[in-house]
């Protein structure tokens, strides 16, 4: 493997100047670096990754914690936030929290003591959530993405869950359901309770009685989703549509729909949250509240890599628009749901 000293002498150059010009810190004339770069490439020089990160205590890398990997939301926002930061000469680490709050602080512990540079977490907790706290006391960036900590001063992209919960749930109302269930993963999530909260205040401007048989808890699985859908269709007074509150949460309903040989949306009414693959493929398509993906992840890595570049203003709280996406799954309850 070739040395920093055989790329010194193969520059013309000492070997601490050639340390500087390959590891990027001090100062090092445009000759030399010109000479140094030159000769490294000749002979192939390699970094030491190692090295490099016990030296200057970080790596170019930076640690993503989402909720479920195996959820496609997440996996889209991997890709895109991967790709701004290796623009900037990043890699992306990545492991999932499993929407487990001890699971979440034994992975942010653990990529720490790997000296990432920084981190983007999807947090499971609302309010307590100690560990993040203290990246934030230490100094290291951090990227709050999809749901935020109450009182943590952090960056962070969202988008307006509660409003976009509330449009859906109006556009059931608009075709005349009253009997509307609710499918959710987890209330402590922040953002499956603003999701919630748009729900509850739909039916309340419209005069509607929360029906607590309604709300359908079915934990971050496809399993545990499809058991909460399949709990709520087969109630004694069956709910005319349902909000599902994120792409699991729809695959369930799709499913026990299937199963109890309900028609969407002759017997039952769907909006989902996300748009996936699957809720294209079904006939009719799914109406859905799209979230910008592409953006959410594009400006949590344009966020931490300001932090990474010694920005110290202010935490930025970026909050962007979902959108309503009117497909096939909505009409007007059965007559005599509807009477």
């Amino acid at each position: 493997m070739v040395t920093i000293r055989e790329v010194a002498e193969a520059a013309g150059v000492s070997q601490a100047t050639a340390a500087r010009a390959l590891n990027g810190y001090g100062s090092v004339s445009a000759r030399a670096l010109e000479r140094v770069t030159e000769s490294a490439a000749r002979l192939g020089y390699k970094t030491n990754m190692i090295a490099q990160a016990l030296r200057l205590g970080q790596t170019r890398a930076i640690g993503f914690v989402p909720g479920d990997i195996e959820n496609p939301f997440f996996a889209k926002i991997a890709r895109h936030l991967g790709d701004t930061l290796e623009a900037s000469g990043y890699t992306l680490l990545l492991s999932s929290s499993d929407e487990r709050p001890d699971r979440e602080r034994k992975v942010v512990e653990t990529l720490r003591q790997h000296m990432v540079s920084g981190f983007v977490v999807a947090p499971t907790a609302q309010d307590d959530a100690p560990h993040l706290a203290q990246l934030v006391e230490d100094g290291v960036p951090l990227v709050l993405i999809d749901r935020r900590v109450e009182g943590l001063r952090a960056d962070s992209v969202t988008v307006n869950n509660e409003g976009a919960g509330f449009q859906a749930v109006l556009h059931l109302i608009e075709h005349g359901h009253r009997d509307i269930a609710i499918l959710v993963d987890d209330l402590q999530i922040a953002s499956s309770a603003e999701r919630f909260a748009g729900y509850q205040k739909a039916l309340d401007a419209h005069g509607i009685r929360l029906e607590p048989t309604y709300i359908g808890v079915g934990g971050a699985s496809r399993e545990g989703a499809y058991e909460a859908a399949h709990r709520v269709l087969t109630l004694a007074h069956r709910p005319t549509a349902l909000f599902a509150t994120d792409n699991f949460m729809t695959e369930g309903a799709l499913r026990a729909l299937r199963d109890l040989g309900l028609r969407m949306p002759a017997d039952v009414s769907i909006v989902g949250f996300d748009d996936f693959d699957l809720t294209t493929f079904v006939d009719p398509a799914v109406t859905v509240v799209a979230q910008p993906i592409a953006e959410l992840g594009q400006e949590a890595g344009r966020l931490i890599l300001r932090r990474l570049e010694g920005a110290e203003d202010e935490p930025h709280n970026v909050n962007l628009l979902a959108e309503l996406i009117i497909r096939g799954s909505v009409e007007a309850p059965p007559a005599s749901d509807a009477a």
